[in-house]
């Protein structure tokens, strides 16, 4: 926003009734722009998936880039692993997590370079092989998607989803929202979590079978995004 300051002219009427200026010379001065900045909010909503099966189940696994590494953090990325080749099941065996830091003071909200990852969990056994999932610049992180099996039990792949800002860099564009592609591609019923209109996802937390290796519970953690 700028904010212009201007003098206006002076007019004398002479006692002829005659007009005579007396502007004085035009002081109109750009001041500099004003500071803006992007706050995000310090209390936290989630959106969770559950299995209800409880057996074997681990304590809650979690990645927390705002709480952990500062309130610019976000969940831009996921990397995940299949099953171990013997498994006749198809499921997600090992997850970390990438967290990225915006810069709040500049309106256009860019990465700034900043970045931790963290290893959310892991099944006693899983191919070595990592599928990379990463929101892609300019962008934020609103959600995932799950592809859960037939019985709703445990989670088989997941892709995240993600907006862009609007051109007048006031808001997320919602009407705008991209995914990522799922990890494996496997087949499954879709799940989707999602963060409430105008707010980021910066973190997750879940809780897996610490036997069979498989997710049972996952959430996410969204934060209001505001200019």
């Amino acid at each position: 926003m700028r904010i212009a300051r201007s003098t206006f002219a002076l007019f004398a009427l002479s006692a002829a009734g005659c007009a005579v200026d007396a502007a004085a010379p035009d002081l109109a001065v750009d001041a500099p722009p004003l500071a803006e900045s992007w706050t995000v909010s310090t209390t936290a909503s989630i959106d969770l998936w559950s299995s209800g099966l409880n057996a074997n189940l681990s304590d809650w696994r979690h990645i927390h880039c705002y709480e952990d590494h500062g309130e610019g953090y976000m969940l831009t990325g996921i990397n995940v692993h299949q099953e171990d080749i013997a498994d006749p099941d198809e499921f997600v065996a090992r997850m970390t997590g990438e967290c990225r830091e915006f810069d709040l003071t500049d309106p256009a909200l860019p990465r700034t370079g900043g970045f931790a990852t963290s290893n959310i969990f892991q099944a006693p056994l899983f191919r070595t092989g990592v599928f990379q999932l990463e929101v892609t610049n300019n962008n934020y992180p609103i959600g995932l998607d799950l592809k859960v099996d037939g019985n709703d039990d445990y989670v088989k792949d997941v892709r995240i989803v993600y907006a862009p800002k609007n051109l007048a860099q006031t808001a997320l564009n919602l009407a705008a929202t991209s995914r990522t592609s799922w990890a494996f591609g496997y087949a499954g019923g879709k799940v989707s979590l999602s963060c409430p209109a105008q707010s980021v996802m910066t973190g997750l937390a879940l809780r897996f079978d610490e036997v069979e290796g498989k997710i049972r519970t996952l959430k996410i953690h969204c934060r209001d995004l505001q200019p």
